[in-house]
């Protein structure tokens, strides 16, 4: 599998921490970045392993416009979401890098370690965390910009067209880890 991870940014502050986080293999792996902004933040505060980009939209709410910017930079593999308040869960990559599937799902937990959603794809049960899914599927598919539970309308409208999707019965995502 090749994971495009996108970041719509707007604490910089995390973004090392993120780094860290990230235990893919450097050729299996694009991380692209989209301040929210015009000016570009401190060089000190930007990863080596990602590219990064600035765009704002005065209408998009908690970085959608963002995520359809870096979406409109990808071609081909699979797109996953990582926020700039969240790490990407350890036993991530161990459980998908084999998979084929065009939509991919999989639980999420709470900082506290309780289970916060069971991947399942309806409004207000699925989180941009806790879901893959596959350039190809995405197609034309973009998020509402102004509105909160855009990524369950985004997920919604992609899995529409999944072929095989696939739950994985285990925690992979934990939810506003750098709040």
């Amino acid at each position: 599998m090749f994971l495009n991870i996108v970041t719509p940014c707007s604490r910089p502050q995390n973004l090392h921490k993120i780094s860290e986080s990230i235990n893919i293999p450097q050729e299996n792996y694009r991380w692209i970045i989209v301040f929210d902004g015009t000016v570009k933040p401190n060089e000190t505060l930007i990863p080596q392993n990602c590219e990064f980009y600035m765009h704002t939209n005065p209408l998009s709410k908690v970085g959608h416009s963002q995520r359809n910017f870096a979406l409109d930079l990808i071609e081909k593999g699979h797109v996953y979401f990582n926020d700039d308040d969240t790490l990407m869960h350890p036993e991530l990559w161990e459980n998908i890098k084999d998979l084929d599937n065009d939509f991919i799902t999989f639980y999420q937990e709470l900082k506290n370690g309780m289970l916060r959603l069971r991947g399942n794809v309806r409004l207000a049960h699925i989180d941009s965390h806790n879901f893959i899914i596959s350039r190809d599927l995405i197609a034309n598919t973009k998020w509402v910009v102004n509105r909160y539970d855009a990524d369950g309308v985004f997920a919604i409208e992609c899995h529409k067209k999944s072929k095989n999707h696939i739950i994985i019965h285990k925690v992979l995502s934990t939810y506003n880890v750098l709040r």
